[in-house]
């Protein structure tokens, strides 16, 4: 068996960066700021809401970490905690052609587990780590903002076709044997069949592993919006031209690696590349109504990777409401009109959510929720948050969690969490 970390070559890709939750105010309130942003957060989700301020200057401080589990660490964990896979196969090998002879070290239980694993990840998988940043500033109909966002993902292909135990007596140079596991007994077999449905031949060429990919992206878009009065209520446009600069990670590793492998080869194979974006958004306001549309990322924007390789950027449309119910609790609903490739392969993203804002002097309390239109892995995600200070200087926190569970470490834990903090200066 090789024992190597390769280096993955792709071609140029489409990925939908997705429409992450930042900032203190949506986050907390399923997600939703397309009409409700406004202030120092109202540029990245909208710049047309920068029309709508409600103080001189606002400015916001921030920093966040969202998670997103589906049915990958724990099994890959399993699989690296049984001896590893490939030591497994090469102690099946070594015995063959001897049935029976197995069982004195469980190595036939120890394949029926990993196959068991393996064809459970070829059902689909995942795991991806989505940190965010921000320095948000409105300053009148202007913004000027600073914001990272990140999405690390992990996720194990599976060849499906090559999942039966056919080795190759390396040994005794005796040729190639079927193993059964379940009865701990070999066949014969030949090179043909190896080369087919072999897992020894899958995890030797490629064919089975994990991959490690990822794109951080350091955001510094500067943005205008001005209103116009038609009739008994107001249309604001807005735009944003954005600065980017993305480093790229990519990786293949072995798929009995452990947990702590992925996080370590997220160091490998990075590249650094920049490009522009650019946002533009609509606001309509009548009464105590606020309608508005954005679409994000408009030019396709380019970052490239290692090997010379390309991850564009899908542009994304997203619409909201805002409702000012008094003048201390408001409702707010995004849906996005798109739906985006996240880096996860064959996992889409679309959601839908909202939430109300109680909001006094000297504090705010926010609850919501958010779901995934097009993919039903997460379940509902609840949202929540608070704020506490007066407005010169407010500490606050917000967070969001699935409703269903994966494993992570051996515990059960939501299949999507984030958590913000921020600090917010109003004048």
């Amino acid at each position: 068996m090789k024992k190597s970390t390769i280096i993955m070559f792709v071609a140029s890709t489409l990925f939908g960066f997705e429409f992450q939750p930042l900032g203190f105010t949506a986050t907390g309130m399923g997600g939703a700021g397309v009409a409700s942003a406004k202030g120092s957060t109202a540029l990245y989700y909208n710049p047309a809401l920068l029309a709508k301020h409600r103080y001189t200057a606002e400015f916001s401080l921030g920093v966040g970490i969202g998670g997103r589990e589906y049915n990958l660490i724990n099994r890959i964990d399993q699989l690296a905690n049984k001896d590893d896979l490939s030591n497994t196969i090469n102690h099946i090998a070594d015995n063959a052609p001897k049935s029976g002879a197995n069982k004195a070290g469980g190595y036939d239980k120890k394949m029926q587990d990993s196959l068991e694993q393996l064809y459970a990840l070829s059902q689909g998988n995942g795991f991806s780590i989505q940190p965010t940043a921000e320095f948000g500033a409105q300053m009148g109909n202007f913004g000027l903002g600073i914001f990272g966002l990140g999405d690390l993902t992990a996720q194990a292909i599976v060849d499906r076709q090559h999942l039966y135990v056919i080795v190759k007596d390396t040994k005794n140079d005796s040729g190639y044997y079927y193993y059964d596991p379940k009865k701990d007994t070999y066949g014969a077999s030949d090179k043909d069949l190896y080369n087919k449905y072999s897992l020894e031949y899958a995890l030797d060429n490629n064919l089975t592993y994990i991959n490690v990919n990822g794109i951080g992206i350091a955001e510094i878009p500067v943005g205008y919006a001005h209103s116009f009065d038609i009739k008994n209520s107001t249309l604001s446009v807005g735009m944003a031209l954005k600065y980017m600069q993305g480093i790229t990670y990519q990786n293949k590793i072995e798929i009995d690696s452990d947990s702590n492998e992925l996080d370590n080869s997220l160091n490998d194979n990075q590249k650094t590349s920049s490009n522009l974006g650019v946002d533009l958004g609509l606001l309509l306001s009548a009464d105590k109504i606020n309608i508005g549309l954005v679409g994000k990322y408009l030019n396709s924007p380019k970052f490239k990777y290692y090997n010379g390789s390309e991850y564009k950027i899908k542009p994304m449309a997203r619409g909201g409401i805002n409702l000012e119910l008094t003048s201390w609790l408001q409702f707010a609903m995004d849906i996005d009109l798109t739906t985006n490739n996240t880096a996860i392969k064959d996992y889409k993203s679309q959601y839908i959510g909202g939430g109300f804002n109680i909001h006094q002097s000297w504090f705010s309390i926010r609850a919501g929720a958010m779901r995934n239109m097009v993919q039903d892995e997460e379940g509902t995600i609840l949202t929540a948050g608070l704020g506490l200070g007066l407005k010169w200087f407010e500490l606050d926190v917000a967070a969001q969690a699935a409703t269903k569970k994966g494993t992570y470490d051996g515990n059960d834990v939501p299949r999507y969490t984030k958590i913000n903090l921020a600090l917010i200066s109003k004048w």
